[in-house]
């Protein structure tokens, strides 16, 4: 029997540049943590190993500090690590990370990144007395064309045990056109592998019977393909159909939001779906907002805005709402003199359209906001 966790994508050292400091150091921190929480789930499972299906680091120019970092991290964990070199950390350059001497050094016995593609026992020294055996595809160039897995078929590697395939790329059902690294979705079956372990899609997919990409353990963008998670694998014997448990592992939560606004009960439905996150301090939320509202009720949105980010631990924004002043509100503005008329002409602007109806319609906005503030 074998049980060992399957995760990957874990991208230690990703830079997050579009964050704020604060957002960046946090999301940095989380992915170096995840190192733990996969030692953990292997503790919690009794997990014999764990494998990590590519770019276990963001890049092979990480710094040196976040190598020794994560391999003391790794120390902490009690049981043998597999990693596999991905798109991101891949192998084949003189300056391959996993070719560091920092990391050579520090890194643990337990250990071993899979820089070939020999077949590496687990359980035993020897391929004779293994109780199950990798077989992996690691990643030698960014972007490798070709399936990976290739090598893998029915003949490669020894019978008679649990075997286990570990890749990293796409399989024919993802992306649209040519595709770097694309793996046949029927390997497993073709190869008689009892699991393909697979890495690249950050979010956890069951691809065929055998076949699972664990995804990232940590969060890291706003896709809704259900992210932080880690496989806890077990199979029985050669042969039998693996048993897969999706452990939640991820800290932070990713919202994506779209809405388009057109007047106040969509601003109020976008007011309770803030207040519906349960731990805005360990969330991020892209808001895509559209449409447009009155001027008092754009002030009202700016409001809501900045209080979420106030909460919240980053907030990207796409789209645009565009002001909209009804007649009540251009009167409230001014009754006479040059703010009437400034308001009047901003209006004319912004109904002729063109090129400077979004500044007449921003320029709106901050005069009656100017307005309610003294008035």
């Amino acid at each position: 029997m074998a049980r060992f966790v399957h995760t990957a994508d874990l991208q230690i050292g990703k830079p997050f540049n579009w964050a704020g400091e604060r957002a960046r150091n946090k999301l940095q921190d989380a992915r170096e943590e995840a190192v733990s929480r996969m030692g953990k789930v292997a503790d919690d499972y009794d997990a014999d190993f764990a494998l990590v299906a590519g770019d276990f680091f963001d890049e092979n120019t990480v710094s040196d500090e976040v190598v020794a970092r994560t391999c003391q991290r790794l120390s902490d964990v009690e049981v043998p690590v597999y990693i596999l070199p991905g798109n991101h950390d891949f192998s084949g350059t003189p300056s391959c990370v996993y070719r560091r001497d920092l990391f050579r050094r520090e890194s643990p016995d337990h250990v071993e990144v899979l820089m070939d593609r020999d077949p590496v026992p687990v359980g035993g020294d020897r391929l004779e007395e293994a109780e199950a055996v990798i077989l992996p595809a690691p990643v030698e160039r960014r972007n490798e064309r070709g399936d990976p897995t290739s090598h893998i078929n029915a003949d490669f590697g020894p019978t008679g045990v649990v075997r286990i395939g570990l890749a990293h790329g796409g399989v024919e059902d993802f992306g649209a056109g040519e595709a770097t690294s694309r793996i046949d979705s029927k390997r497993a079956e073709e190869a008689d592998l009892d699991y393909l372990a697979l890495g690249d899609w950050h979010g956890t997919k069951q691809v065929g019977p055998k076949t699972w990409y664990s995804g990232t353990p940590e969060p890291d963008s706003f896709k809704q393909n259900d992210p932080g998670n880690a496989l806890v694998v077990e199979i029985g014997g050669p042969g039998e159909e693996p048993s897969v448990q999706k452990v939640s592992t991820g800290t932070y939560h990713w919202f994506r939001k779209e809405e388009a606004l057109q007047g106040r009960e969509d601003l109020k439905a976008l007011e309770r779906w803030f207040e519906q996150i349960e731990d805005p301090i360990h969330s991020l939320v892209r808001l895509e907002l559209s449409g447009g509202l009155g001027l008092e009720a754009m002030s009202d949105l700016e409001a809501l805005k900045e209080r979420l980010e106030n909460l919240v631990l980053a907030v990207r924004h796409r789209g645009e709402v565009r002001p909209k002043a009804s007649e009540e509100e251009l009167g409230a503005i001014g009754s006479g003199g040059y703010v009437e008329d400034t308001a009047q002409e901003l209006r004319s602007v912004s109904e002729a359209g063109g090129e400077r109806s979004g500044a007449a319609d921003r320029a709106l906005q901050l005069l009656y906001q100017f307005h309610r503030e003294i008035g």
